[in-house]
């Protein structure tokens, strides 16, 4: 029997929706070099096998990277967090014949000040989705 799996690239498009829908910054998948902070960027890292007895389960590793205009203040950054973390409480859309069961902050990764000056910080999510039911 065959089952639905998420790919990468249709997880990411939903959390690049989330958060352009909810963060109130510019969200991209490609940086564009001509790019003026503030932004934030997503990216799935990883995904492993997380499957009960009973039922096909994939976590995927995402991190959220929010990028404040150059200064030395951390505010801004500070506030990206927030919003960041804010936009991914609202919950993902899946396609068809695959739900999402979780989406859990791991905690902010990294907090950096730049070669450019402007402040990195990097926010870690997992997300668990299922794909159906284990048939015996």
């Amino acid at each position: 029997m065959m089952y639905r799996k998420l790919g990468f690239a249709e997880l990411a498009a939903a959390v690049l929706e989330v958060l352009r829908e909810n963060s109130g910054f510019p969200v991209y998948d490609a940086v564009p070099d001509d790019a003026e902070s503030p932004f934030l960027f997503a990216e799935v890292i990883g995904k492993r096998d997380s499957s009960s007895k009973t039922t096909w389960k994939e976590t995927f590793t995402v991190n959220l990277h929010c990028i404040a205009k150059p200064s030395p203040a951390r505010t801004e950054v500070y506030e990206m967090i927030q919003a960041a973390e804010e936009a991914m409480t609202a919950p993902l859309s899946m396609p068809p014949g695959v739900e999402c069961l979780r989406q859990t902050e791991t905690g902010v990764q990294s907090m950096q000040l730049d070669e450019t000056g402007e402040w990195h910080a990097v926010l870690g999510y997992e997300i668990m989705t299922s794909n159906g039911l284990k048939i015996k």
